[in-house]
């Protein structure tokens, strides 16, 4: 890969680059193709490093909640641009943060979010956000209230680091790992069965990284198998997008209540666990419900020819076997190193110049 080629990619993204990132969703298919491929230009180019595209910019970033990848890759991508990343963590490093226009602030939140969003879009070239589900109100969380009001007050573009609803960064890494594992065997990905199921975990999980997931392998026209016990539909909204997006790309969704039936015949299996709307508000017997569906979990059996994904951390021999994990099957370790390629395209593309 030349320096025209990377070149000409960060331009072709740059001018697709919608003005936020909130869903994965932003900029269409075009705007997708156009990150990916810029991506793959990046760990192509040996001297990327020197080239320090974002020499100057500031990135600020705010951590409602742990982070591993998400928060170590957006850093270090930062740095190999040339660039600084500016991590807050509201209600600890910072001010709590209240969201919601009207609130009555007299609990805990000293910072309202009207506020915080001018100052740092105007100490800032992007702005970020990390903020779960509180596994409360299924519904009320579905609306993605912080990281879209983040949005609706920045003076410059917002990225979403996972919010209640998605988790578009982890999809965009994803599906650079899924063209780039298909292209090393000479294989296309459409056609090929993408299975994402549901696993038992002893903990409540968002539903952020299944939904952007589900969204990605429709819209690279595989051929998409869904299994959860009944309980765990994921947003009807979701669901529909999902079948669009499977027509319009020539690929295919499938329900499952039966993961054996599931993985028969995937190309590759994707694994995560995630709680029941009907038991938002209520963790105790969310987490009870979760480990009683004993089969749920992936092994060698039922991986049989499939490639397994996982988004991590991942909890061994609960949601999936050691032997499936440390096998030589497993993508995991690529997926986790493509968060960092992913998303320096994606800052790339996004940081207004």
């Amino acid at each position: 890969m030349t320096d025209s080629s990377y070149q000409s990619a960060l331009l072709a993204a740059s001018n697709l680059a919608p003005s936020h990132y909130i869903s994965g969703l932003e900029g269409g298919p075009e705007f997708l193709d156009a990150v990916l491929t810029l991506a793959k230009a990046l760990k192509n180019t040996p001297n990327f490093k020197e080239l320090t595209p974002l020499n100057g910019k500031i990135l600020t970033a705010l951590f409602m909640n742990p982070s591993l990848r998400t928060r170590t890759s957006f850093e270090v991508g930062m740095k190999h641009l040339g660039g600084h990343m500016v991590v807050l963590e509201p209600g600890a490093s910072s001010w709590a943060i209240e969201y919601t226009r009207g609130a009555v602030m007299d609990q805990g939140c000293a910072e309202h979010i009207i506020e915080a969003a001018g100052v740092l879009s105007g100490y800032s070239d992007l702005l970020a956000l990390r903020a779960f589900s509180a596994m409360q109100d299924f519904d009320s969380e579905m609306k993605d209230v912080p990281i879209k009001a983040l949005a609706e007050h920045s003076s410059v573009p917002v990225i979403s680091l996972e919010s209640a609803m998605w988790h578009p960064c982890q999809a965009l890494a994803d599906a650079l790992t899924l063209h780039e594992h298909m292209e090393a065997n000479a294989q296309p990905l459409a056609g090929k069965k993408f299975t994402l199921t549901w696993a038992k975990h002893p903990r409540m999980c968002g539903v952020a990284v299944p939904q952007s997931t589900l969204l990605m392998a429709t819209r690279l026209g595989m051929d998409v198998t869904l299994a959860h016990p009944k309980e765990y539909a994921l947003h009807p909204e979701v669901m529909q997008m999902a079948r669009e997006s499977a027509k319009h790309t020539g690929g295919s969704l499938t329900l499952s209540e039966d993961i054996d039936e599931a993985c028969q015949g995937a190309d590759v299996i994707y694994a995560k666990a995630w709680g029941a709307p009907c038991d938002y508000g209520n963790a105790a017997h969310g987490s009870e419900r979760n480990m009683s569906y004993d089969n749920w979990i992936v092994d060698e059996h039922k991986l049989a020819q499939a490639q397994f994904m996982h988004c991590l951390p991942v909890r061994r021999n609960v949601v999936v076997t050691d032997s499936v994990l440390d096998g030589p099957q497993s993508l995991v370790q690529h997926q986790a190193n493509n968060r960092l390629w992913a998303q320096m395209a994606l800052m790339l593309a996004m940081t207004p110049t």
